[in-house]
């Protein structure tokens, strides 16, 4: 991750929220443009994990908004 330097990193978790700040905490995170600009964006797991075409729709959507951010 480090050496991709991400300009934005979605994020999600089954069941649990983002906790951002645990991912800024990784050694060398610090570097990363998407760590160190902000924008680290929770896509709701329930929106790109349920089964079917949902997931391609209401998934799609989120992703789309947090990289229009």
């Amino acid at each position: 991750m480090i050496a991709a330097q991400p300009d934005i990193i979605l994020a999600s978790w089954c069941g649990k929220k983002v906790v951002p700040d645990r991912i800024r905490a990784r050694m060398g995170w610090d570097r990363v443009p998407a760590v160190r600009d902000n924008r680290i964006v929770e896509i709701k797991s329930p929106l790109i994990l349920q089964p079917g075409p949902a997931a391609l729709t209401d998934g799609l959507d989120a992703i789309c908004a947090a990289l229009k951010g």
